[in-house]
């Protein structure tokens, strides 16, 4: 069903998004970024990614639900 599909893509997107802001916040907090030994740049820019990323996803579970609510006020 159509709903499904969309549901799942948009369950993995918000997964992908999360475990990479997850990635990224351990980057940002680790022994080697307080130390000054890496360049937190490329992890600032991949954390405004993923959230995006998780907001896109949110987005497709809204249109699920307006696809939904379409269809079962046309059914009924």
């Amino acid at each position: 069903m159509i709903d499904n599909t969309l549901l799942t893509i948009a369950q993995s997107g918000m997964q992908t998004g999360y475990n990479g802001l997850k990635k990224n916040a351990l980057n940002l907090a680790s022994k080697e970024a307080m130390q000054g030994k890496t360049d937190p740049i490329t992890d600032l820019v991949e954390m405004k990614m993923n959230k995006y990323q998780v907001l896109a996803s949110g987005k497709v579970v809204e249109t699920a639900d307006e696809l939904l609510g379409s269809l079962l006020d046309k059914k009924v």
